[in-house]
């Protein structure tokens, strides 16, 4: 795979699989009875799937420049989702005083998909970058 075609193919597979991914979900939760899109569902996927954009999209840039910090880049993007989580998530989860199995894996299911992602990519883009 050639280095410019990177950005296409890691935002289809990420568009593709968080789709994908959402629709499993929610099918699952529908199928046990849950609501399928409670939890602020629809919106943690947005946000990881905007975050996930955003950290490729900041090493992509700077694989280049910044070769020996690109590593650092995912950990502070890694960081950088939980702040975010932090701040829009989690309150509305914490609104009853507990955070529930569902509602932690709302946040995480998408988060762990974008993780490994990322990483594949990272991995990727390391092992071609002159």
């Amino acid at each position: 795979m050639k280095i410019k075609s990177f950005p296409i193919v890691f935002l289809t597979v990420l568009f593709i699989g968080m789709g994908l991914l959402l629709w499993a979900h929610t099918t699952v939760l529908e199928n046990l009875g849950h609501e399928p899109f409670g939890n602020q569902l629809v919106a943690s996927y947005v946000m990881n799937t905007v975050m996930a954009s955003l950290v490729f999209f900041t090493i992509y840039f700077f694989r280049d420049k910044y070769r020996d910090l690109l590593g650092f880049f995912f950990l502070g993007g890694s960081l950088l989702k939980f702040v975010v989580f932090f701040i829009f998530l989690y309150p509305g989860y914490k609104q009853d005083g507990a955070l529930e199995r569902m509602e932690f894996l709302t946040f995480f299911i998408p988060y762990l998909f974008s993780l490994f992602l990322e990483t594949y990519f990272l991995v990727k883009l390391l092992n071609t970058v002159r």
